[in-house]
């Protein structure tokens, strides 16, 4: 099995730096992949998660061998590393990704947009029901 594509969208902040998504084989997605800042500066990936009834995390997809989880860490760091450089991950601290600079791809650009904080609006029960 091959990691064949890796697409990372920014956080809107805190210890979340960035979320990825994984195309293995080009034919099976894994989502929701955290790249999260340590108490050091340093970032790990943090595989999709969801949260149970009496409140722990629980792993939805995880790597079932260490070399697996190895191969899939090294290539989402090393894309979010490559989003920093382009600008499309912001610095800690640095500016806003929708900067002066635009990014460079146009999955990159859908990325920065899709995560530009005045695209998303709250979802209240209202907002999801039909008015009428």
């Amino acid at each position: 099995m091959e990691v064949t594509e890796v697409r990372i969208s920014p956080s809107k902040g805190g210890k979340v730096r960035a979320f990825a998504s994984v195309v293995f084989d080009d034919c099976f997605i894994v989502n929701d992949l955290r790249v999260i800042e340590g108490r050091e500066g340093q970032v790990f990936v943090s595989m999709p998660a969801r949260k149970t009834r009496n409140g722990q995390m629980r792993d939805i997809a995880h790597p079932l061998d260490a070399r697996t989880r190895e191969a899939i860490e090294k290539r989402v760091i090393a894309e979010f590393e490559t989003a920093v450089r382009n600008r499309v991950v912001p610095e800690e601290g640095g500016p806003s990704p929708g900067g002066k600079e635009p990014p460079s791809s146009a999955m990159d650009r859908l990325a920065a947009r899709l995560f530009a904080e005045e695209f998303w609006t709250a979802d209240t029960p209202s907002q999801a029901e039909d008015p009428e």
